[in-house]
């Protein structure tokens, strides 16, 4: 309930932004259909806003925002992406997502690999237009995108629990999205958007196999030793492993589709930075580091679970004795479940390689007008001619972290529980997810409440009920008690007061007939 909770308020900020954004889209354009405001920028057609700004071409069009006129295309573009940011959990709206991940498994892997968190990237690519002619916007997807691909990998070096493992390896890969979109390779972004559907399923569907297998235990630390016992599911996640981390040979078409879509964004990133697009080079740097991270990441995952001495046949035996008595060891789920997993570790393997071509080699015909570049932009033809040690560089860094892994957690499988015991700087705050939650515990979340405090208890009851209804009712209660204190139900008090208002009244008709006399 508290991971629901916070992924609707979390999203309620990036939507404000999101509004905005549509509503300066019809501000601009009066109308927000897709066809006329994309038509209108692809054309420089002259535009007429609302109110009183004069009519201009769209792109020259200055607009007032916050009493200060800025290029509306730009305004247009940061306001519709910090919307992407909360969808797609981007680096200071992210901290949803990796609670997400507390819901059913397949629901997990339908949120972090096709729905949900698509819906940001789809959006920037589908107003690239937008952002072709938006280069303070573009900048911001571009640096954003790269902060959260290393802040995440980062996170997921120091987590336990593996779905939260594979939740923030999400956010990286959308950052990898993000950056690509912001230096003008859209295709690429769709194109890695795509391919991670497969691998990012798998590995959420795969470790949902293993909770099952363990008798719903996610801890890591409570796992190992699982590859004998369980080897179908530890085949599937080590094809989702092999894929998320790229691995493929350089020049050739022999890799799994990560090897595809991260190394063509990697080189799009280069490609981009070489053409002077700013933060470009800021990017390609964070791409080729968070790709040695994912790789440790990933197989440290691999490791732990699957790999070194059982760590927890006690308590597996004792969860299936209050759940399912005579199965304690793990094993692979049944084959309704492996179905699923079967038909994604296919895409996993094969998608990259048979839609690499349509894709990105040949994208202008497969997008078509989908998606938009202008004619200066070179993205996409300087990708596929990027130096030598700009196609080796990501396999070089990923067997690096690959290696880095063997040696931490199967040559030296206690050093990471040891590094964890000594409770270190580094380790604490990357356990702690860069201490982003307490940070907005003690910013946002205490002024948020201390505001609501401030309206609820001053503004509601203080003033408006005490003066109020809460005020009417006292009068009220305060005028009934002395007035029903005059009905004391005997008679002489009645006939005395009839007689003396008798008496008074008389005496006031007698003054007032003397007074005329």
């Amino acid at each position: 309930n508290d991971a629901a909770i916070k992924a609707f308020i979390t999203n309620r900020i990036g939507d404000f932004g999101l509004v905005l954004g549509v509503l300066a889209v019809f501000f601009v354009f009066r109308s927000v259909e897709f066809e006329t405001v994309l038509s209108a920028i692809r054309e420089n057609a002259i535009v007429t806003p609302l109110a009183y700004v004069a009519a201009a071409p769209v792109r020259e069009l200055a607009i007032p925002f916050l009493g200060y006129n800025v290029y509306a295309l730009e305004l247009i573009g940061i306001l519709l992406f910090i919307g992407a940011m909360g969808k797609s959990a981007q680096f200071f709206l992210h901290v949803w997502l990796p609670d997400a991940m507390e819901g059913p498994t397949p629901v997990s892997a339908l949120i972090h690999a096709a729905t949900m968190v698509t819906a940001g990237v789809y959006l920037v690519c589908l107003m690239s237009p937008v952002y072709e002619y938006a280069p303070i916007a573009a900048g911001m997807v571009t640096v954003i995108g790269a902060v959260t691909a290393i802040f995440a990998a980062t996170v997921g070096l120091a987590q336990n629990d593996i779905k939260r493992v594979v939740a923030y390896s999400t956010c990286s890969q959308l950052g990898y999205m993000f950056f690509a979109a912001g230096v003008g390779a859209y295709e690429f972004a769709m194109f890695h958007l795509f391919t991670h559907a497969f691998f990012k399923a798998l590995l959420f569907l795969g470790a949902g196999a293993v909770i099952v297998g363990v008798h719903h235990e996610q801890d890591m630390r409570r796992m190992g030793g699982l590859r004998r016992l369980m080897p179908l599911t530890y085949a599937i996640m080590m094809i989702g492993t092999i894929s998320i981390i790229g691995l493929g040979i350089p020049g050739t078409k022999i890799g799994f589709s990560g090897f595809f879509s991260k190394d063509a964004i990697i080189e799009g990133s280069f490609a981009a930075a070489s053409q002077g697009v700013m933060s470009a080079q800021f990017a390609f740097l964070i791409g080729v580091v968070a790709a040695l991270l994912t790789s440790f990441y990933s197989f440290r995952l691999m490791f732990m679970t699957f790999h070194g001495p059982r760590a927890s046949s006690d308590h597996a035996h004792h969860a299936a004795d209050a759940h399912d008595p005579g199965h304690g060891e793990p094993r692979d789920p049944p084959m309704n479940m492996m179905i699923p997993l079967f038909l994604l570790a296919i895409g996993a393997i094969a998608a990259g390689f048979f839609f690499y071509g349509p894709m990105v080699y040949h994208a202008e015909e497969f997008w078509g007008e989908a998606i938009y570049a202008r004619p200066a932009n070179q993205v996409l033809e300087e990708a596929h001619h990027v130096p030598k040690w700009v196609k080796m560089a990501p396999v070089i860094v990923t067997i690096i972290g690959f290696l880095i892994a063997v040696f931490t957690y199967i040559f030296n499988r206690g050093i990471g529980q040891r590094i964890a015991d000594a409770k270190g700087l580094l380790h604490g705050f990357l356990a702690n997810k860069w201490y982003f939650d307490e940070l907005y515990q003690v910013t946002v979340v205490a002024a948020t409440k201390a505001l609501g405090d401030l309206f609820w208890k001053g503004g509601d009851q203080k003033l408006i009920d005490r003066f109020g209804p809460d005020g009417i009712a006292n009068l009220s209660k305060w005028s009934w008690r002395r007035v029903s204190a005059m009905q004391t139900g005997y008679l002489y008090h009645y006939a005395f007061i009839i007689v003396g208002g008798a008496l008074l009244f008389g005496a006031i008709l007698i003054y007032r007939a003397g007074g005329q006399g």
